[in-house]
């Protein structure tokens, strides 16, 4: 069987130039993937439907519609543990930590009701995250996609402030085009941490506040 590839590399063919983007869970993905998508003229290729409706209420009559089309998260490879590749320009998006773990609770546990995590409390994430567990690939620390060193990167920036990462890509591909902004399911829901649960975060995601250091 032949093995597919870690990550999607694009060709600029007017310079011969090459992109890897590093995807990571919850830093803004969704609206990555599009903005990738309209600068390579595929906006008619690709649905997105996961961040308005969760899987659970996905009907088949629902999915006819969109026949013909792929879903946007195929668009790039499955999301894999940090490795180096060659490319002229390697870029990535990081995020405060703690901003992170809330959108990701309220997107994966309280939308989109994920399998293993149905009814789980805050602490009971948390407590699963100290053990080390984790099963549900979003929580893991961003290190685990981006490795130990951000200097890797030639384009980096944190989703609070992303116009070196569009001005980057935009250069890239010659063409300046708009960030979309694809809002996430789970928006809807409002929670927050008490100092106790932040603290814990803190220890568990550690080496990512040592990673994104000076971008928080």
């Amino acid at each position: 069987m032949e093995k597919k590839p870690d990550y999607l590399i694009i060709t600029n063919k007017s310079n011969n130039k090459t992109l890897v983007y590093y995807p990571t869970a919850k830093n803004a993905n969704s609206s990555v993937k599009f903005f990738l998508i309209k600068h390579l003229g595929l906006e008619n290729k690709f649905y997105n439907i996961d961040d308005q409706l969760p899987g659970y209420m996905q009907t088949d009559e629902i999915l006819k519609k969109y026949k013909g089309k792929k879903n946007v998260i195929n668009f790039l490879p499955p999301y894999t543990k940090f490795k180096k590749v060659i490319a002229d320009e390697k870029c990535c998006l990081v995020r405060d930590p703690i901003a992170r773990f809330v959108s990701n609770y309220k997107n994966r546990i309280l939308f989109h009701r994920d399998s293993g995590f149905i009814n789980h409390s805050i602490d009971m994430v948390i407590e699963k995250l100290e053990n080390n567990m984790f099963e549900n690939q979003h929580f893991l620390p961003q290190n685990f996609w981006l490795g130990k060193d951000l200097k890797y990167f030639t384009i980096v920036a944190n989703i609070s402030n992303i116009k070196n990462f569009v001005d980057g890509i935009n250069d890239f591909f010659q063409k300046k085009i708009d960030f979309p902004k694809i809002q996430t399911g789970g928006k809807e829901f409002q929670i927050s941490l008490n100092l106790r649960q932040i603290k814990k975060l803190k220890k568990i995601y550690s080496d990512d506040y040592d990673l994104i250091g000076k971008l928080l």
